[in-house]
Order: structure tokens, then sequence, then C-alpha cells
């Protein structure tokens, strides 16, 4: 067997040898429920964050994405939405009680609600005075799967949308969601996260 050969055995070896290889969560300490709970005040000591990621709004007829950054500041956001090389889809934004909605076509509209302005204006059907809690995994409703670790993973929210979350990633020692979809009859909305920044100003 040549050098070269030999090399390359290796590579091949430890490269399988990795993937074949899993994290192991350690065995949970109480029951989902109490779990649960104490991930919920996890969540609440949340008050700014920064994300990064993907958002795709899919029904029968069409299937529009975007990537997805987002800045929250307490009560106050910055969420915006670029189609490729950056070019700008929707923005929207809070700040002193004031909305701002920014079309694709850079027209600016404010008002005191942010959902009403979504929903007369914009082309894409955002809750997002409710998105904001589901993003971190709060689905805002008692109706809830857990698994054994607390995490939800199915949600029915009462103003009509089913919530799952596929899969989590710990950030700064909390459990947040990477992979959600939302589903209110034909519309879905999924959302993949990235680069998670906590309680950063």
């Amino acid at each position: 067997m040549t050098f070269q050969r030999s090399i390359f055995v290796i590579i091949i070896s430890i490269v399988l040898t990795a993937c074949s290889t899993t994290t192991q969560l350690p065995a949970p300490v109480g029951s989902p429920q109490q779990l649960w709970q104490q991930h919920q005040t996890q969540l609440q000591s949340i008050d700014t964050w920064q994300l990064q990621g993907q958002i795709a709004f899919i029904t029968p007829d069409a299937r529009n994405s975007a990537t997805l950054n987002w800045q929250q500041l307490s009560q106050d956001f910055n969420i915006n939405l670029t189609g490729p090389f950056g070019i700008h889809v929707l923005t929207i934004k809070r700040s002193d009680d004031i909305s701002t909605l920014i079309l694709d076509d850079d027209r600016q509209y404010q008002g005191l609600n942010t959902q009403t302005l979504i929903n007369q204006l914009s082309p894409i059907p955002i809750p997002v005075n409710q998105l904001r809690a589901w993003i971190i995994g709060d689905p805002l409703t008692d109706d809830v799967q857990l698994d054994n670790y607390g995490r939800v993973i199915q949600a029915n929210h009462p103003l009509g949308w089913h919530i799952s979350y596929t899969r989590y990633q710990l950030v700064d020692t909390i459990w947040l969601p990477k992979n959600i979809v939302i589903k209110k009859d034909d519309m879905r909305i999924k959302i993949t996260t990235r680069n998670w920044t906590l309680n950063a100003k």
C-alpha cells in the first residue's frame, strides 16, 4: 500500500467514525411538565436577542422563501427579510410604540399596531405578535406536547395555529428551536434559525 493510499484510508476511517458518533444527552431529571416550567423561566429571562435564519411561506399555489434577520430589544424589534443576492423583500420594525412596515418597493407605512399593518398591507401573512414568543420556543398556550426534556414539540394556539418544533439547539445553556413549522388552514410557515445572540444590546 502506497503512502498516499494509507493516508487516504486513515482519513476515511476518521470521517466514518465521526459520522457514526452521536452526542448523547444526559438523562432528564424531573417530569416533562416540571422541566417545561423551568424552561419557561429561562425563556422569560431572554430580553434581547438577535438571530439569522431562513423563512418560507408555503401555500398550495406558491412557495416564497427569504433570509431572516431578527433583532429584538425588549418590546422593540427589527425583522428584515431578504431574497437572493440580498434583495429587500420586507422589513417590519417597532420602536417607541410606533410600528413601521417597509415593502419590497420601499414604500413605508406606520401605525400603532404591527399586526394591523401586516394584515392590511403585507402580501406575507406573518403572525408577528405571536411569532416573537414562538420563535424562542414559547407557544403561548397550555395545549402542548412535551418531550422528555420538557421542550415543546407540538402546540395548538387558540388563534388556530399549529406549531411544531422538530429540532432544538443549545444556545448559552438554553434550548432554543432550530426548526419550526407553523400551520393554519392551507398556510405553512417554515423557519430555520441559526447564529443566535442572546441578551446582546
